[in-house]
């Protein structure tokens, strides 16, 4: 009996160790709580080198001004009652940059309420930038796959130097804006890291959520596009361009399209946006691909003097709407063909899972060698049905 109870004491204690899950607790009011980074070239024109922006709360001030603004960017220590303080520091990778402002705070930089990485477009042109700044992060344990990544069309300290009037930092700020592509369609679904890094190890291009100052607050409208080889920053796309692009890859969750009949301005609330896809091979070689899309919803705004409710006057609106449609996506098309030569529209990810022996021989030169995306024939055909016209017939009548 002795040597089993002492088989069982020893177990018991090994368990024990086995049982200490708090070896690295660090105390709530020891943490630097980071919630925004911003990632530029230095000012100096260093190469090789990154300027790191950090956003950090102060747990008190948030306390203080809930609702209201938040503090200054002085690269300096909060003073009393903001909600939160940037710091920055340039150092040669960002587990530097950590490294190096943890030596400069009381508290060190904890990333586990981290929101969203800004990234300059001047700094996403380099190769290989937007992968060895996104590595730290997707590694640190402190992190989540959810942290929003834009790029900033000029300085990315910038964007987080802003004090909105009705968010306690700029960060809260800029994430409420990016979760409205259900109100605008003129902008991307917000671009997540962990959607990030698939495109990175993928070989297909693809576009990212812009961010740029304006009057004071910021804009997403438009889009940023990369380079699937190389993982670089080529471009950006206009609100426009953005909102066509949305149709065509089938991103849509709402927000206006606006159009004209009789030279005045109708628009048009989306409700549902649908996309289907079919590819056939020309005589000639070339792809021939055909995206019929149907959108639904309701009219917002129609023409004076005319009865939106009979049969006819609805059918040429909708005709308007669609022309409209058909005109914005194929320029976004065109752009994307001809401009850039890279395919953001996913269509060959669309032959890689659907059309696979299709794929298989043009993959190399789909996007660069022969440029087979550029010389394919893209036909899109839009169906617009307005479900509702509102709660009225008639703004005026002559």
């Amino acid at each position: 009996m002795l040597p089993r109870q002492l088989a069982s004491t020893l177990i018991l204690c090994c368990t024990l160790t086995l049982l200490t899950g708090c070896w690295d607790r660090v105390e709530i009011d020891q943490r630097g709580f980071v919630v925004g980074v911003g990632v530029d070239s230095p000012g100096d024109g260093s190469k090789d080198l990154f300027e790191g922006t950090y956003q950090i709360i102060v747990p008190g001030g948030l306390k203080m001004n809930a609702g209201s603004s938040g503090g200054q960017s002085n690269n300096t220590n909060s003073h009393a009652g903001q909600a939160f303080f940037n710091m920055s520091t340039t150092e040669n990778s960002m587990p530097a940059i950590a490294s190096k402002i943890a030596a400069r705070t009381s508290r060190s930089p904890y990333f586990e309420h981290l929101k969203m990485i800004i990234i300059s477009n001047e700094i996403a042109k380099v190769k290989g930038n937007l992968s060895n700044i996104l590595d730290f992060y997707l590694r640190n344990s402190e992190m989540r796959r959810g942290v929003q990544i834009l790029i900033a069309d000029g300085k990315a300290s910038d964007m987080l130097n802003i004090h909105p009037n009705n968010e306690s930092t700029s960060v809260s700020y800029i994430s409420s804006i990016a979760k409205n592509n259900q109100k605008t369609n003129y902008m991307l679904p917000q671009s997540r890291i962990g959607d990030v890094h698939e495109f990175l190890v993928k070989k297909e291009s693809f576009v990212i959520q812009m961010i740029k100052r304006d009057n004071g607050g910021v804009t997403l409208n438009g889009s940023a596009l990369f380079d699937g080889n190389t993982k670089q920053f080529i471009g950006f796309l206009s609100g426009v361009e953005t909102q066509g692009l949305n149709f065509v890859t089938n991103r849509i969750k709402g927000g206006i399209v606006e159009a004209k009949m009789n030279e005045q301005p109708i628009a048009f609330k989306v409700e549902r946006s649908n996309r289907k896809l079919y590819v056939q091979p020309a005589n000639n070689g070339i792809l021939h691909f055909t995206i019929k899309i149907i959108v639904e919803g309701t009219l917002e705004k129609s023409v004076a003097n005319i009865d939106p409710s009979d049969g006819k006057t609805i059918e040429t609106l909708e005709s308007e709407l669609q022309d409209t449609l058909t005109t914005t996506t194929t320029k976004v098309i065109k752009k994307l063909q001809h401009t850039y030569k890279k395919d953001a529209m996913g269509l060959g990810s669309y032959l890689f899972q659907n059309h696979y022996k299709m794929w298989k021989p043009i993959a190399d030169n789909w996007e660069s060698g022969a440029h087979l995306f550029s010389e394919a024939d893209i036909d899109v055909q839009f169906k617009v049905i307005i479900r509702r016209v509102g709660n009225i017939f008639e703004t005026t009548r002559e």
